[in-house]
């Protein structure tokens, strides 16, 4: 009597979740959505690069639920600094999560923040630190052809003069 093999005896889940290894992969078919929250930690962001010992850096990352349903998730920061900040996302949600982290000697510093890796440097050589604050947009909503007034405020907080392109993309 010879032996029958079905497609699912060869798959490792339901043939309805769609490909092999759907969660390692993030490949799902169509119709099918996760059963549960499930939590994607991408565009790993260290700024500034480079600061004096003392100055702030801040280490964000983008927080994305993935998943068909609410969910609590713990991002961690690993490396030279320890720090947890928690978020709760509906499905398809994202949220940006910060860590703002001071050094405290002039060296380079490796930071990971679930996976993501990167790093940045303190130095005793004078640094600028320019950053781009207090976005305002009036009027915040307008009809096609109709002006709007896109201001920021540029303060340097570093030791040394710099310049810094600051891009405006309106989609």
């Amino acid at each position: 009597m010879p032996i029958e093999f079905k497609p699912e005896d060869w798959l490792p889940q339901e043939p309805s979740q769609g490909p092999p290894f759907p969660e390692l992969l993030n490949i799902y078919w169509p119709w099918y959505k996760p059963k549960k929250e499930m939590f994607q930690v991408s565009d790993l962001l260290i700024s500034p690069a480079e600061v004096n010992p003392g100055q702030p850096v801040t280490i964000s990352c983008l927080v994305t639920n993935i998943g068909s349903k609410v969910g609590d998730y713990t991002i961690k920061l690993r490396g030279a600094f320890m720090a947890e900040q928690s978020v709760t996302l509906e499905p398809g949600a994202s949220e940006v999560v910060s860590f703002d982290v001071t050094p405290t000697a002039a060296k380079t510093y490796s930071v990971s923040v679930d996976g993501l890796t990167g790093t940045f440097r303190a130095t005793t050589v004078p640094v600028a630190d320019i950053r781009v604050e207090n976005l305002e947009i009036s009027p915040s909503e307008v009809m096609v052809g109709e002006a709007v007034t896109i201001s920021v405020r540029a303060t340097n907080y570093g030791t040394a003069a710099g310049t810094k392109k600051i891009v405006c993309t309106v989609s």
